[in-house]
């Protein structure tokens, strides 16, 4: 089959979860045999970071970057006011070229709504790998709790108060919804968000993570718990240090974000918590291999985590809180490592008596089920 994948970012040039699991999911339908091609803007990865050519390898992947003649305006404007004429243009005329039997969409925020609607004779399929169908600020988070407000005009209220902008095109995306034949959610737990939202054709379909065959070097650190993910408020980093600060157990964090400077600062006298910055993946896949576990004090709920499965694919057992899709796949190893968010006394508790050997065994069952599970899905022709 020719399939397109259309998301905001795309490896080398993204931010987060969504573009991995993009890439993870293209390289495997073309290693099944299908002609897959990716369409993502460039333009959105110089708002976060500068312009600047990366090593690409797109193993067999067709790949499309848009490049406006607007530059980084053109993504501000998908996601203010839906997707603008160029975005519009690239798309339309890949679409009509190419005439796929399959545009599955994933995170296009910044890409714009408009691209839902089907202009062609193709399967239209959608990933959500947050909560922007049902929520304009992604999180479904309202004044540090999940929100139970269906959209309404306190959503506007809402993203100011979070200093987020609304996207004024909101309003018609669920007319574009229409076009959609199924709206696969990773979760469980998103899947029911978005029924109980009215949202049709929901399909639960977890992500997934490729067995990583290089080789990992063991890192300079011994007996460590290891955190990786963004810098910011909603993955609970600063009350992560602060446990362990309390704890005097090896912390080593790696990510950026928002908070980075606070985390420097937080840390500077307190020798057994490091902080690596961004790192590539065979680093960041060698401090998880090694590590006691993986954690994630998410204060946010999780849909079906990256890392979680990244973790679990090289044997490390993770601890999580126990937000949104969190449970779901903490629970395949031990539901004793899932800890009250509003209790991080738990969370200390099972770091206090943690040992790793107790889960590899079962972490190694659970991961092969779990990826033949997924590559059922994607191994027809």
């Amino acid at each position: 089959m020719k399939i397109l994948i259309t998301n905001s970012f795309y490896p080398p040039y993204h931010v987060g979860g969504d573009a991995t699991h993009c890439k993870y999911l293209a390289e495997a339908l073309v290693q099944e045999g299908h002609e897959v091609h990716v369409i993502f803007s460039y333009d959105a990865y110089a708002l976060k970071k500068a312009y600047g050519q990366k090593e690409e390898n797109w193993n067999g992947v067709k790949v499309h970057k848009i490049k406006s003649p607007l530059k980084k305006l053109e993504p501000i404007l998908n996601y203010l006011f839906g997707t603008q004429f160029y975005t519009y243009w690239y798309f339309k005329k890949l679409v009509w070229k190419e005439k796929f039997d399959v545009v599955h969409h994933h995170n296009i925020s910044l890409l714009g709504s408009k691209i839902l609607k089907k202009i062609g004779d193709y399967k239209n399929i959608y990933t959500a790998h947050d909560y922007w169908l049902i929520c304009p600020k992604y999180d479904y988070f309202r004044n540090g709790k999940v929100c139970t407000i269906k959209n309404s005009p306190t959503c506007v209220s809402c993203c100011l108060k979070h200093k987020k902008p609304y996207p004024v095109h909101y309003i018609t995306l669920h007319n574009y919804l229409k076009s959609i034949d199924a709206v696969i959610a990773p979760s469980a737990y998103l899947g029911e968000k978005f029924r109980r939202a009215g949202i049709e054709n929901v399909v639960v379909i977890n992500n997934f993570v490729p067995e990583y065959k290089g080789k990992l070097i063991k890192p300079e650190f011994k007996n460590y718990f290891l955190f990786v993910g963004q810098l910011e408020n909603h993955k609970g980093i600063i009350p992560l240090i602060q446990n362990f600060i309390e704890l005097n157990k090896e912390l080593v964090i790696m990510g950026s974000g928002s908070l980075k400077e606070d985390v420097i600062t937080l840390i500077e006298d307190h020798p057994n918590i490091h902080y690596l910055g961004f790192q590539n993946q065979e680093k960041v896949y060698s401090l998880m291999k090694f590590a006691n576990a993986v954690i994630l004090p998410s204060q946010w709920p999780e849909n079906n985590s990256m890392v979680i499965l990244e973790s679990y694919m090289l044997g490390t057992p993770a601890i999580a809180s126990d937000m949104g899709g969190n449970r779901e796949l903490i629970e395949k190893v031990s539901k004793d490592l899932c800890f009250d968010l509003f209790c991080f006394e738990d969370l200390k508790d099972i770091i206090k008596i943690f040992e790793k050997s107790k889960y590899t065994k079962k972490i190694d069952t659970s991961f092969k089920k779990y990826y033949r599970k997924y590559k059922y899905y994607f191994s027809f022709k």
